[in-house]
């Protein structure tokens, strides 16, 4: 019997000391695969891409027949077919409403391979 008392006295004092034992989190995935691309300056490169970030500037130089427009001195190119337009007050809108000198914000599609194509223009 004085062995059963023993042993459950053991077993309480023993749970909560298992319970408070510290462990180190496994790193994760992702902080793995950060870790193994900052040995690659290309592959730093890509990460810090923010090719769906929204965008600003002023349109300095626009040709809808072109499909190109300029932005901070960057000729930034648009599929008329493809490319939303959004006017000032959050409606659609066509690619004409791009006139020089509007200030726009935009984002870039994430499609294309060169990071030069816009998705969507908002014209403010």
């Amino acid at each position: 019997m004085k062995r059963y008392v023993f042993s459950a006295i053991l077993l309480l004092v023993a749970a909560p000391a298992a319970a408070m034992t510290p462990t180190t989190p496994a790193p994760s995935a992702a902080k793995t695969n950060m870790q193994s691309m900052s040995s690659s300056p290309a592959a730093a490169k890509a990460m810090a891409d923010d090719s769906s970030g929204l965008r600003r500037g002023t349109v300095e130089a626009v040709s809808v027949e072109a499909g190109t427009f300029h932005v901070y001195g960057q000729k930034l190119t648009f599929d008329a077919q493809r490319v939303r337009v959004f006017g000032r007050d959050g409606k659609a809108s066509s690619i004409y409403a791009l006139k020089t000198g509007a200030k726009v914000r935009f984002t870039m599609d994430a499609s294309d391979p060169e990071h030069r194509r816009v998705a969507v223009i908002y014209v403010d």
